[in-house]
């Protein structure tokens, strides 16, 4: 039966090293030889920590002696990664399981290591698919609710923040603007210069707007030329002063092939008591919006104009610039 025993010991397809209560390796199968490139011969009675990384080899020391002090069996590796230093010097990962044993009256350790390269390099590999998924779901996600030229929002993911936003003003009893924006003359540009041109005053224009509002507006590119906002907690007067910011901040853009200029067409919704549709309020602000910004461009362009004042259109249009 002793035979059985020592085959068994031999034969496991797992590293079998018996340590003594000094730390130093009394018995090693031939798994022990293949994992670690030693002949046995060079592991007997050696200590333990020939066997553990340099940057680990104090601090194993530590725990062996506390592990003889309270031995029970337990794995090694599910928590942290271990590693095992091998005889030319390369490091494997490993798990092990340690099991006291008591023989002959002595206190022994039984440590069974097991080479996880294998497992460990497709872990490594379904982290890093994993990781490319995220990467890929997060640039999917951003183009889906990013204009791909501007970086600002599209109008599908306008339509979704302007919606809570409608429902947040109404929860705060808040006023919501809405701001249509259209470059001017802008078919010249492409003409005159070219639609790379054309793509670069979108992008500064762009940029500008989302420098210049306020940094829980919701800014993005309607289509074309056209640019939208919403803003929270505006009155009247200060969403034409809002507008106007925007207007000013477009036309001192610089370094473009022709001055930039935008009309701009102001609706402000203001608190109701009862509970509105979000959608329908959009979609109401946007067509209001959108008559005042024809307003403007009508009245000569470079100017602001709000959709409640468009009865009288001198008081409702201004025009800052010369």
């Amino acid at each position: 039966m002793m035979k059985v025993y020592q085959s068994i010991f031999e034969y496991t397809p797992d590293a079998l090293l018996l340590i003594d209560p000094a730390g130093r390796i009394t018995l090693a199968n031939a798994q022990a030889e293949t994992l670690f490139g030693y002949d046995r011969s060079e592991l007997i009675d050696q200590p333990v920590e020939m066997l553990v990384p340099p940057r680990f080899s104090a601090q194993h020391a530590s725990h062996r002696a506390e592990f003889m002090v309270e031995a029970h069996s337990r794995e090694m590796g599910a928590a942290v990664e271990l590693f095992a230093q091998r005889k030319h010097g390369g490091e494997l990962p490993v798990d092990i399981m340690l099991s006291p044993m008591i023989v002959d009256g002595c206190h022994y350790t039984l440590c069974v290591v097991r080479d996880i390269t294998e497992r460990k390099a497709a872990e490594d590999e379904r982290e890093r698919q994993t990781a490319e998924l995220r990467r890929l779901h997060a640039e999917l996600e951003l183009l889906a609710n990013h204009d791909g030229l501007t970086g600002l929002y599209n109008w599908r993911a306008f339509y979704e923040h302007a919606g809570q936003m409608l429902k947040t003003a109404h929860r705060r009893q808040e006023n919501t603007t809405l701001l249509m924006l259209d470059l001017d003359y802008f078919k010249q540009v492409n003409d005159r210069f070219g639609h790379a041109e054309g793509d670069r005053v979108l992008r500064a224009v762009a940029a500008t707007l989302k420098a210049t509002a306020r940094e829980n507006d919701i800014v993005a590119r309607h289509g074309g030329e056209e640019f939208v906002v919403a803003a929270l907690g505006l009155t009247e007067p200060e969403s034409l002063m809002a507008a106007e910011r925007l207007r000013g901040a477009v036309a001192a853009i610089e370094n473009m092939k022709a001055p930039v200029t935008i009309s701009i067409g102001v609706a402000t919704f203001a608190p109701q008591t009862h509970k509105h549709e979000a959608s329908r309020v959009l979609a109401e602000l946007l067509d209001q919006a959108d008559q005042a910004l024809y307003a403007a461009k009508n009245n000569g362009r470079d100017q602001v104009c709000h959709f409640n004042r468009l009865a009288g259109l001198t008081q409702t249009c201004s025009r800052t610039s010369p």
